[in-house]
Protein backbone atom coordinates (compact mmCIF):
# COMPACT_ATOMS: atom_id res chain seq x y z
CA UNK A 1 0.00 0.00 0.00
CA UNK A 2 1.04 3.56 -0.63
CA UNK A 3 -0.01 6.83 0.96
CA UNK A 4 -1.19 9.73 -1.16
CA UNK A 5 -2.31 13.21 -0.23
CA UNK A 6 -6.05 13.56 0.06
CA UNK A 7 -8.08 16.64 0.87
CA UNK A 8 -6.25 19.68 2.21
CA UNK A 9 -7.55 20.62 5.66
CA UNK A 10 -5.83 23.99 5.89
CA UNK A 11 -9.09 25.93 5.51
CA UNK A 12 -10.73 24.04 8.37
CA UNK A 13 -7.71 24.55 10.63
CA UNK A 14 -7.48 28.24 9.77
CA UNK A 15 -11.20 28.88 10.27
CA UNK A 16 -11.14 27.00 13.57
CA UNK A 17 -8.57 29.57 14.73
CA UNK A 18 -10.85 32.35 13.46
CA UNK A 19 -8.32 33.98 11.15
CA UNK A 20 -8.57 35.05 7.52
CA UNK A 21 -6.21 34.05 4.74
CA UNK A 22 -4.85 37.59 4.82
CA UNK A 23 -4.20 37.42 8.58
CA UNK A 24 -2.45 34.06 8.23
CA UNK A 25 -0.29 35.56 5.49
CA UNK A 26 0.59 38.51 7.72
CA UNK A 27 1.33 36.23 10.70
CA UNK A 28 3.63 34.01 8.65
CA UNK A 29 5.67 37.03 7.62
CA UNK A 30 5.70 38.71 11.03
CA UNK A 31 6.51 35.57 13.02
CA UNK A 32 8.64 33.51 10.61
CA UNK A 33 9.77 35.87 7.84
CA UNK A 34 7.88 33.83 5.25
CA UNK A 35 6.18 35.86 2.55
CA UNK A 36 3.15 33.97 1.24
CA UNK A 37 0.21 35.84 -0.25
CA UNK A 38 -3.38 35.21 0.74
CA UNK A 39 -3.91 34.14 -2.90
CA UNK A 40 -1.30 31.39 -2.49
CA UNK A 41 -2.91 30.28 0.77
CA UNK A 42 -6.19 29.99 -1.15
CA UNK A 43 -4.45 27.81 -3.74
CA UNK A 44 -3.10 25.57 -0.98
CA UNK A 45 -6.59 25.27 0.53
CA UNK A 46 -8.12 24.33 -2.83
CA UNK A 47 -5.41 21.78 -3.62
CA UNK A 48 -4.14 23.73 -6.64
CA UNK A 49 -0.65 24.09 -5.13
CA UNK A 50 1.24 22.37 -2.32
CA UNK A 51 3.43 24.20 0.20
CA UNK A 52 7.05 23.14 0.53
CA UNK A 53 8.11 21.60 3.87
CA UNK A 54 9.38 24.88 5.34
CA UNK A 55 6.11 26.68 4.56
CA UNK A 56 4.07 23.73 5.82
CA UNK A 57 5.95 23.82 9.11
CA UNK A 58 5.46 27.57 9.51
CA UNK A 59 1.74 27.25 8.75
CA UNK A 60 1.45 24.52 11.36
CA UNK A 61 3.27 26.58 13.97
CA UNK A 62 1.03 29.56 13.20
CA UNK A 63 -2.11 27.41 13.53
CA UNK A 64 -0.95 25.28 16.46
CA UNK A 65 -1.12 21.95 14.63
CA UNK A 66 1.23 19.34 13.18
CA UNK A 67 1.93 18.59 9.52
CA UNK A 68 -0.09 15.37 9.58
CA UNK A 69 -3.20 17.46 10.28
CA UNK A 70 -2.86 19.51 7.08
CA UNK A 71 -4.14 16.72 4.81
CA UNK A 72 -6.25 13.63 4.85
CA UNK A 73 -3.91 10.86 3.78
CA UNK A 74 -5.33 8.07 1.64
CA UNK A 75 -4.05 4.53 1.26
CA UNK A 76 -4.00 3.01 -2.20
Amino acid sequence: MALILGECLLRELRERKGISQQKLSENLFADYGISISDTMISKYERGLKYPNPLISRAICKALGCVEAELYNFLET
